[in-house]
């Protein structure tokens, strides 16, 4: 090959690579000013904590780029704590309306470089920043604690701490389990002087020792024909209670049809009862009505008994042969006394030769008298 030719290729090859170079850094870094279009300045403050971002990170809009981070400085040089200062260039094109606000996101686990983005919420004023005094308000955010919210953090939070108190509250109970699962021997909790209680392997021997033992004495032909004896009359047993709760039925639903009909029937009398009753309280009602009517009449001096009330003649008579009548009595209970007290009866008669006089006793045989 020729040396023109070589040169040719090399200075070929050298082009190309500056051509490149040039692209790439207007493409990842920051365009030198005198190749750059037409930009403005905007300022983003009060970030604290910068991290994961540097000269030429991309500022977004709403997730369009719209230019790029120019530098970073402290706010005030003396005053580190006052925050940093985020200085980007814009595109002419692009305006940023009032009122909105920057996030800056720093690498994403360390990789690659960090971005602006520039938040305009729904509502906001249209009209556009002043260009020459741009300045917007800022914070720090992170990529992961937007994709994990503060919620489900305190969430994790309050289960790690939930589980760190179970195991706490678990490890009493873990303890006694180790002792409740640890190996005894029935020997070594049945002895006299033993200093150990009895746990589930203590209990689990004395079952396999129990089943041992029960195995041997059904395999025994005698026992084997006890037990089905014993089966055959369970068997039996529980046939004749069977027939017994099936007879205990029947009966109780004779009883219960017998106890409904009493009732029907002591409803019937009750009813039939309740009619005479009223049959009766109506007579009394009538009865009620005529007494008073004819102690009314009575009162009016009315009939015989108003007469008798009313007149003082008959009033008089009344009373007179009332006394008559009580001296009769009177007279009558000398004669009885007179009787009982001689024991005879004397009865005379006239006749043309005299008196004939006859007594008739009156008392029992045995009594004394004439």
């Amino acid at each position: 090959m020729k040396d023109g030719t070589r040169n040719l290729l090399v200075g070929v090859f050298v082009l190309a690579a500056i051509i490149v170079l040039g692209v790439l850094s207007v493409w990842f870094g920051e365009t030198p000013s005198w190749i750059r279009r037409a930009e403005w300045t905007l300022r983003i403050t009060g970030v604290q904590g910068l991290s994961g971002i540097n000269e030429a990170s991309p500022v977004n809009m709403n997730g369009v780029q719209i230019g790029r981070v120019e530098s970073l400085e402290f706010k005030d040089p003396k005053r580190p704590d006052l925050g940093v200062l985020i200085v980007t260039r814009i595109k002419d094109e692009f305006s940023v309306p009032r009122g909105a606000h920057a996030r800056v996101y720093g690498a994403t686990l360390g990789i690659g470089t960090g971005h602006v983005e520039i938040v305009v919420a729904p509502g906001v004023s249209g009209e556009p920043l002043h260009r020459d005094t741009s300045l917007i308000p800022g914070e720090m955010r992170s990529v992961i604690g937007e994709l994990i919210s503060k919620d489900l953090i305190r969430s994790v939070e309050h289960m790690v701490a939930h589980i760190g108190k179970l195991a706490e509250a678990a490890t009493p109970v873990a303890d006694n389990l180790a002792l409740l699962l640890e190996e005894r021997t029935v020997a070594e909790v049945s002895g006299p002087d033993a200093e150990v209680q009895p746990n589930l392997s203590t209990v689990i021997e004395r079952i396999d020792d129990l089943v041992a033992y029960l195995n041997i004495v059904l395999g025994d032909e005698d026992v084997q024909g006890d037990v089905k004896a014993a089966v055959h009359d369970l068997k039996s047993a529980t046939e004749s209670l069977r027939e017994t709760f099936a007879i205990w039925q029947r009966e109780s639903l004779k009883v219960s049809e017998n106890l409904n009909a009493g009732i029907d029937r002591t409803e019937e009398q009750l009813e039939e009862s309740f009619v005479r009753l009223q049959g009766v309280l109506d007579n009394l009602d009538n009865a009620s009505t005529s007494l008073a009517r004819v102690l009314g009449d009575v009162e009016q001096g009315k009939g015989t008994a108003g007469l008798l009330v009313h007149d003082a003649r008959l009033y008089e008579a009344a009373v007179l042969s009332f006394e008559r009548l009580a001296e009769a009595v009177g007279s009558l209970q000398r004669i009885l006394g007179k009787i009982e007290e001689d024991g005879y009866i004397n009865v005379g008669k006239v006749t043309p030769v005299g008196t004939i006089t006859k007594k008739f006793p009156v008392r029992p045989e045995g009594a004394g008298g004439e």
